[in-house]
């Protein structure tokens, strides 16, 4: 059984503060480290704010439930609204989110993972900086520790070669936001012991984010995992027919939610992922497959270039200031 007392979570942006956040969700104290003070701080007040985002979610639920009623022509009794207000009354406190928030403690120093039973690395999609990563918390972290990495398309084996705590190294591999997505990939790499995983699937199927119950899948180690060896191409074919000026962004968008059923359209999805990890993860699949269907097109690499890299940049594909 993996018993986890006090985790760990090397960098603080959107994902690891996200991830950060899930953990304290489930009452787990958790360590959040980052290479300076200002991005820890950074970090901390993301884990504040995916807080006051439940709990404005939570308060809203019942007015949108009122006017999607009352858009369908119907007027509840006194008897039904009063069961209306007891359904969706909100069931997160203010109390509660202070007490997620307390769970998270920042730091810009490696000792502060002596004593963690699960750390995970989630820094960007680098091989070196995710390898350097690696090298340290082998050096402080307790014998029986499990070693994550939420990388979206590197090889594990790779990143913990010689390591050791190689054998119990392993991908949990989170999608953004991890705070109402409840997908995880775990993948062994070569050397991981099969206990460490199954204490990692079993481990994650008991926790939840905001929405659901947590659903973690095992998967081989393959470049680009699952879901990004399917997603990444189809947004890189996004970007391939925007480039070619088939049709405008928005255009492109609305046809694949209303004609294929995407809850949201390709160029909004590599927004809000960022334009930067789509291009890393596209470039890793046509140089690990050597496949020139995974070319990345013109359209990404321009605006990487320029520095617009979707939400968070406030620039993308579409503008967000």
């Amino acid at each position: 059984m993996l018993y986890v007392r006090k985790a760990g979570v090397v960098g603080a942006g959107t994902m690891g503060a996200a991830i950060a956040e899930v953990l304290a969700f489930n009452e787990i104290p958790v360590v959040l480290k980052d290479v300076r003070e200002d991005l820890v701080q950074r970090g901390l007040n993301r884990v504040r704010g995916f807080t006051e985002e439940l709990l404005r979610f939570q308060e809203a639920r019942l007015e949108k439930e009122r006017e999607r009623l009352e858009g369908m022509g119907l007027k509840l009794t006194p008897e039904q609204e009063g069961i209306l207000q007891e359904r969706l009354k909100p069931k997160f406190s203010r109390a509660r989110a202070e007490q997620i928030v307390h769970r998270v403690e920042g730091t810009t120093e490696d000792s502060a993972f002596r004593d963690v039973d699960l750390v995970v690395e989630a820094a960007f999609e680098s091989f070196p900086v995710k390898r350097g990563i690696f090298e340290a918390l082998d050096r402080i972290l307790p014998e029986h520790a499990v070693l994550a990495t939420n990388t979206s398309s590197l090889s594990v084996t790779r990143l913990a070669r010689g390591l050791l705590h190689a054998r119990n190294s392993l991908v949990t591999h989170f999608f953004n936001p991890p705070t109402t997505l409840p997908l995880v990939e775990v993948v062994a790499g070569v050397d991981t012991r099969e206990d460490v995983v199954t204490d990692t699937l079993e481990f994650l199927q008991g926790l939840r984010n905001h929405r659901y119950p947590l659903v973690p899948i095992r998967v081989k180690e393959v470049p680009g995992f699952l879901v990004n060896r399917l997603l990444i191409p189809m947004l890189n074919e996004a970007c391939f027919a925007l480039d070619e000026g088939v049709v405008s962004a928005r255009e492109l968008d609305q046809a694949l939610k209303a004609g294929a059923g995407l809850p949201m359209g390709p160029l909004e999805l590599a927004d809000m992922i960022g334009l930067d990890v789509c291009l890393e993860v596209a470039q890793i699949l046509q140089t690990e497959y050597g496949d020139p269907k995974y070319r990345p097109s013109l359209a990404l690499k321009r605006l990487v270039d320029a520095g617009h890299l979707g939400r968070k940049t406030g620039r993308g594909f579409y503008d967000y200031a």
